[in-house]
């Protein structure tokens, strides 16, 4: 991987594809198409990289991989070069309703009832860079100009992506750049989002006792908190709520952090975690919803969370992102497909809107699905706690519909 801050401009025909955005998904989408054959120029700043210390050892940042995202990395010989100790398997997930005593809503997975070792598995976001940022520098086809992106301009071979070093002309662009996405924008491609008025706020444990690779979360009317399992006697918390509370909770104290937490499951986080630490700082993001209408046009492709934006609740944000890359090596994969792309160029028309009805397909149900579990865990209408706690009771007593579930989740 060669970084082209001090050479000359770059000649239009040098690169079959610009990927606008050095996140997971841009990374992952340069080493598919390189993989295939193609010359690929990532353009975009690395993330500020997450050191750790003894006050903060796991990026606050954390991704549940589904099986689907752990194949892509797998295929891309990625997932191998993750050290071991940074990985924790899920082998459980529990899900609680927001009801108490007997009338709570219960929901249990487990591995092994859907016939698998894992059900997912928790990396931090850091270390999902690092190991991509290696593996582009030996991938042939690849090159990274770590520069920002000032505008767009539309011509007759394609597009030149002006930025603050240099202006590099390619015939495709693809924004992976985020939900805020500027490529999108200045494409003429963007689409409104739908915002929640809610943050998700993140930070990290120390547990007393072993949270035995289980998942849980906990549904509490207008907010619902996930602990995740990190190595070691730690998990992740990621905790959604509305903003008025969200800001408030960030001017806590770390004491006052923890009781919040506790009180908010009501005494299930004591009775399974034991004592909480607060270890690091706690951080917020924004949480909002919407699906791009339009994924490709005029030589633009858009992936990632510039095509689609989804609640946390279901933790299948960046697995998305990363089937949107899966998607498109297997289209690269038919050798009657590759050898055509070859011929006409990677900004064929054909295999993006093949790519684009593929990936809306896949996309529109999870959307549907966790935008809808948002709204009806808010409503507070009477009758409505009972309502989906008592369907959250059925589906655990329906073990043939639990396996589905598990299945659609994991992918």
């Amino acid at each position: 991987m060669s970084n082209l801050t001090s050479v000359q401009p770059l000649q239009t025909s040098s690169y079959d594809v610009a990927i606008i955005g050095c996140g997971v998904v841009g990374l992952v989408a340069s080493l598919v198409l390189a993989s295939s054959g193609f010359k690929v120029l990532v353009v975009g700043a690395r993330p500020p990289q997450f050191q750790p210390n003894s006050d903060q050892r796991f990026d606050p940042r954390v991704f549940a991989l589904s099986h689907r995202s752990q194949r892509v990395l797998d295929r891309l010989r990625v997932w191998d070069n993750i050290p071991s100790e940074k990985v924790q398997p899920v082998t459980e997930m529990q899900v609680w309703g927001d009801s108490s005593g007997d009338a709570q809503g219960h929901l249990r997975f487990n591995a092994s009832d859907t016939g698998v070792d894992y059900l997912t598995w928790i990396i931090e976001q850091s270390c999902l860079f690092d190991v991509l940022f290696s593996a582009m520098r030996y991938q042939p086809g690849i090159d990274w100009l770590d520069a920002r992106v000032e505008g767009l301009s539309r011509e007759k071979e394609g597009w030149a992506v002006v930025t603050n070093l240099k202006t590099v002309r390619v015939p495709l662009l693809i924004a992976a750049d985020g939900a805020q996405s500027q490529t999108r924008k200045q494409a003429g491609l963007d689409f409104a989002l739908d915002d929640y008025s809610a943050e998700g706020v993140v930070t990290t444990f120390a547990i007393e006792k072993p949270h035995h690779g289980a998942a849980r979360q906990w549904f509490a009317g207008d907010s619902v908190l996930a602990m995740l399992p990190l190595p070691g006697p730690h998990v992740s918390m990621v905790w959604s709520m509305p903003l008025s509370q969200s800001q408030a909770l960030l001017q806590l104290s770390p004491a006052d952090m923890v009781n919040r937490v506790k009180s908010l499951s009501g005494g299930a986080v004591q009775e399974l975690y034991g004592d909480l630490v607060l270890v690091g700082k706690t951080y917020a993001f924004p949480l909002k919803h919407g699906v791009a209408p339009v994924w490709f046009d005029n030589g633009v492709v858009l992936m990632g969370d510039a095509a689609h934006v989804i609640h946390p609740l279901a933790g299948q944000g960046l697995n998305l992102g990363l089937e949107d890359a899966a998607e498109l090596a297997n289209l690269l994969t038919s050798r009657k497909r590759l050898l055509a792309v070859q011929r006409l160029g990677l900004a064929d028309e054909q295999l993006w809107r093949a790519w684009e009805r593929r990936r809306k397909a896949a996309c529109t149900p999870v959307h549907f699905l966790t935008d809808g579990l948002h709204t009806l865990f808010r409503l507070d209408l009477p009758g409505a706690a009972w309502v989906r706690n008592k369907g959250m009771h059925l589906v655990n007593q329906l073990p043939m519909l639990k396996r589905w579930l598990s299945q659609q989740a994991m992918r």
